[in-house]
């Protein structure tokens, strides 16, 4: 299977654009060892069975028995993709019916199962996918050793670790500190020694503050998840530059005596919840934009702004299809609206959207509920301006 790491903004718009006259098979297969591998297996295989059932009635027979055929040749391979032999806790495939072009993608964060018939590959459920599984900064932090590791699509891997330098005095002198009441020793050399060990650990973390600047900007974190209890993960947070402290996820809890098995679901979880709270904060960001007339609401008003490349992220529903036309320039029109050029209907007017989104660099945001929710009276999309 390919690396679903490799997946640019390039390659998604080229996988979105590609077709097929029989049709594009879809297939994405939830495959996480934590859940019950042999339903999800059931599962797929009665979804390909209802879909073979639905294209065997409909449409002109001379079509249905070439689908059909390509579909029985293809059943194994989807079969296959729910077996234990096969990597990742998410198996995505898209197929094509006619031609023999197969892309095959596995990932460490898992898939709903998902079997799709046409025109091009279903890809919204992956673009979710790629949405949440961002690169996220990961410090593991204390006044004496830090340990920073990259998150991303479900794999954790270190990618720096800095430990504190080991100094010793030339020096230290013992006695009764004068003040102090009669008989209490709190020797100079204690105290000098506390106060050392303060302004070490304060250079340590200026140093760790350091690292992941660099790291964040070289690596593009948007998100750094900062653990070191209470003390040292607000102390680290506050070193950082002003524009990354909004990306800090502090978490109070001390992550670093966990296995590595332990560490990943750990940190997965954490950043899987700020992910939901982020998509909430994004839709609510977009409905203000468009209230105040720096954003777009809508179909109209989004394909418009996309069709101008004004357009800098799309959120839109994957559960709603969205209808409209293209014209031969390649314009896109919402619902029944008219333009100067003849136009013709697009039944994968979502698609066509995304691609437009990918090919002016606008950041792609699919978020679910979107349509019965922030953005319900805009029918679930809308997108953040350029100007």
């Amino acid at each position: 299977m390919a690396a679903i790491e490799e997946l640019d903004d390039k390659a998604l718009l080229e996988l979105s654009g590609r077709t097929d006259a029989a049709g594009v098979l879809s297939v994405y297969v939830n495959a996480d060892p934590g859940g019950d591998r042999n339903a999800a297996a059931i599962d797929l295989k009665n979804r390909y069975r209802e879909l073979r059932r639905r294209v065997a009635e409909e449409g002109p027979a001379e079509r249905r028995r070439e689908v059909v055929a390509a579909l029985d040749r293809l059943g194994p391979e989807v079969e296959e993709l729910a077996t234990p032999i096969e990597s990742g806790r998410g198996r995505i495939a898209f197929a094509a019916l006619g031609d023999d072009w197969v892309v095959r993608l596995d990932s460490q964060m898992p898939v709903p199962n998902r079997v799709v018939l046409d025109d091009g590959p279903f890809v919204h459920p992956l673009l979710e996918l790629l949405d949440e599984g961002r690169p996220a900064g990961v410090v593991l932090v204390s006044s004496d050793e830090a340990r920073l590791l990259e998150w991303r699509l479900g794999r954790l891997r270190q990618v720096s670790q800095l430990e504190q330098e080991d100094l010793e005095a030339p020096h230290e002198r013992a006695g009764q500190i004068g003040g102090g009441p009669a008989g209490q020793y709190n020797t100079p050399m204690r105290e000098q020694r506390k106060a050392r060990e303060r302004a070490w650990a304060q250079r340590f973390l200026d140093r760790v503050a350091e690292t992941v600047t660099n790291l964040t900007e070289e690596r593009r974190w948007e998100r750094i998840l900062v653990s070191g209890g209470d003390q040292w993960a607000e102390i680290l947070a506050g070193k950082l530059p002003e524009p990354l402290r909004d990306r800090v996820i502090r978490d109070t809890r001390v992550l670093a005596g966990l296995d590595d098995s332990g560490l990943l679901a750990a940190v997965t979880e954490r950043l899987h919840a700020e992910h939901t709270a982020s998509e909430r904060r994004l839709l609510e960001q977009v409905l203000d934009a468009g209230l105040s007339k720096k954003g777009a609401l809508g179909l109209s008003q989004v394909a418009g702004a996309l069709n101008e490349g004004r357009v800098a992220h799309l959120a839109y529903d994957p559960e709603v299809r969205y209808v409209g036309s293209v014209d031969a320039d390649g314009t896109l029109y919402a619902d029944t609206e008219t333009g100067v050029r003849r136009h013709t209907p697009e039944p994968r007017l979502t698609e066509r959207l995304v691609e437009r989104a990918l090919a002016t660099g606008a950041r792609v945001s699919p978020i679910e509920g979107a349509g019965a929710g922030v953005l319900g009276d805009a029918g679930g999309i809308g997108a953040l301006l350029r100007w």
